[in-house]
């Protein structure tokens, strides 16, 4: 079979999803898109696109719209109660151009919409797909209507990390809702907090953690904790237990706490740690959250779909049938996906738990890792994405960029 000649069907119109149907489009592939929402549209808070993210945006011809709609960000800065450093991050470490953006999610999945309508991707809307069937090696996508899509010789399930279709498809799938989650809301820069051009967080214990991340000029996206069944969506917030903890531990952002508790626009998300047997079974592929979903205390969750997306339509390009393809996708995007996982799993409990002890070796830990010549380069590329172990990590070009 010529691999130009596939049937390739996506379900999931998300981040990972959208540049997905872009590369294989555009490579000539025959692209259908299939998304539960009768209009398309983005959810989650702002994020930060690493360089990483950032060369896949370049290689979709999105690099300059999204540096005019987002923020550029030189690093990250983390403080406990006691205003004692805790991170200190500089992306100029790796490279003197080096930078992360922090964008608006809204904003990012406009770019990619655009791009996908116009690589030739076919969109069909308002099926919630919830099983999937084999049609001899090809798959067909069930929709709870039962509606028939396809058969596809790929099917790509890329429906976020709370996936309805992963146990289905993939039984040794194991995706445990993490304990804490959070609050978000975007707000404008009355305070010129962007100016600094760093992901600012504040941390008390374990139990409470709130972030500020520049997303657009003169807009942040601000961050607070919450254990994830405060975020039931029966159950209403407590935003003047908000208002007053956040005014304790970050008076000097006191506006922004305040426009933000005002204006009541707060979101919600929690997060599971998503953890698959294998990348595909059979024509079915996860890509993006629903493959390896995390905590976001690395913030690497777009950066990872994206290049999820790039590696596979590299890896049907090269490749002269779909199983070496997967092979060759399983091999690019294997390693990096799994360190993640683990890493930020591994950190989470120290972040966002009960357990308040924690709390003394991270910071005794962290305040002076981020000083230690050696060890200080290996969280800042773990910062930017570049990990591909515990004990390698890939490198920036001569520009500061990462190359694909």
């Amino acid at each position: 079979m010529a691999l130009r000649s596939l049937e390739i069907g996506i379900v999931g119109c998300g981040i990972a999803g959208q540049a997905a149907a872009s590369f294989l489009a555009d490579a000539g592939l025959h692209v259908t898109v299939l998304e539960r929402f009768e209009q398309p549209h983005h959810v989650g808070a702002g994020l930060l696109l690493q360089p990483t993210g950032l060369s896949v945006l370049r290689t979709l011809g999105l690099e300059q719209d999204a540096l005019a709609a987002g923020a550029r960000i030189e690093g990250l800065w983390g403080e406990n109660q006691w205003g004692i450093r805790i991170l200190d991050l500089a992306y100029g470490d790796l490279h003197p151009a080096a930078f992360g953006l922090g964008i608006r999610r809204s904003a990012l999945f406009d770019l990619l919409h655009r791009c996908m309508l116009g690589s030739g991707a076919r969109l069909v809307t308002g099926v919630d797909i919830v099983e999937v069937e084999r049609d001899g090696a090809r798959a067909v996508a069930v929709d709870r209507k039962g509606g028939r899509h396809g058969p596809f010789d790929l099917l790509v399930v890329a429906d976020g990390a709370h996936s309805a279709l992963r146990e289905r498809v993939m039984p040794g799938a194991r995706a445990p809702l993490y304990p804490w989650g959070c609050i978000w809301t975007t707000v404008p820069d009355t305070q010129a907090f962007g100016a600094v051009r760093l992901l600012r967080q504040r941390f008390v214990g374990t139990t409470t953690m709130m972030g500020l991340l520049p997303v657009a000029p003169d807009w942040l996206t601000m961050f607070w904790s919450l254990p994830t069944p405060a975020l039931a969506s029966d159950r209403p917030i407590d935003l003047e237990a908000v208002r007053r903890e956040a005014l304790s531990i970050w008076p000097d952002a006191a506006s922004i706490i305040e426009r933000a508790v005002n204006a009541g626009d707060f979101a919600r998300a929690t997060y599971r740690h998503v953890t698959l047997p294998r990348w595909n079974e059979g024509p079915v592929l996860f890509l993006g959250d629903s493959a390896h979903g995390t905590s976001p205390q690395l913030g690497q969750g777009a950066n990872l779909g994206l290049l999820d997306a790039h590696a596979l339509g590299r890896s049907l390009a090269e490749a002269n049938d779909l199983s070496q393809a997967m092979d060759l996708f399983v091999r690019r995007r294997g390693p990096p996906s799994r360190f993640y996982r683990n890493a930020s799993h591994l950190l989470t409990p120290f972040f966002q738990s009960d357990h308040e002890w924690l709390a003394i070796p991270r910071d005794l830990a962290l305040s002076r890792a981020c000083q230690v010549p050696v060890v200080r380069p290996m969280l800042t590329s773990a910062l930017a994405g570049l990990r591909r172990s515990w004990l390698s990590a890939d490198g920036l070009d001569a520009d500061g960029r990462y190359p694909l």
